[in-house]
């Protein structure tokens, strides 16, 4: 759960939720969903330290695919429920690389058959030689 501390110039400030006020230095403790509701009240003044912050997630196509408004640790879960090991540090990027090829995994490459060897002329050879011996 995030946590907020009022640091403003007064002793206290109204919240824009209730009645009530944030007390200069109290921490307060809210849920990631009334943070991201109220984060321009939070982030225009200026006075707040926000501790635990998972940031805002939005779903462009909404689809529940990754995308940029993903944020890093909700793109991670996601590639942890399709059992995808990331490994040492990834940046945003990189993480979406890794959920384009969990999507669509590259082409196997086709295999390679080699051709056949060409015995037919040695063959006719063979004949041709066998015909001008019985003459």
């Amino acid at each position: 759960m995030p946590q907020i501390t009022y640091r403003g110039p007064r002793y206290a400030l109204r919240r824009p939720d209730t009645p009530n006020e944030f007390i200069r230095g109290n921490m307060v403790e809210v849920s990631q969903e009334w943070l991201n509701k109220y984060r321009k009240y939070i982030t225009i003044r200026n006075n707040f330290t926000v501790v635990g912050d998972e940031g805002v997630t939005v779903d462009f196509g909404n689809d529940g695919i990754p995308d940029s408004g993903w944020t890093k640790k909700a793109i991670l879960g996601w590639l942890k429920a399709k059992d995808v090991a990331v490994g040492g540090y990834a940046t945003k990027g990189k993480l979406l690389d890794l959920v384009s090829t969990t999507l669509y995994p590259p082409a196997p490459e086709p295999e390679v058959i080699p051709e056949p060897e060409v015995v037919e002329e040695v063959a006719i050879e063979v004949v041709e030689e066998l015909e001008k011996g019985d003459e």
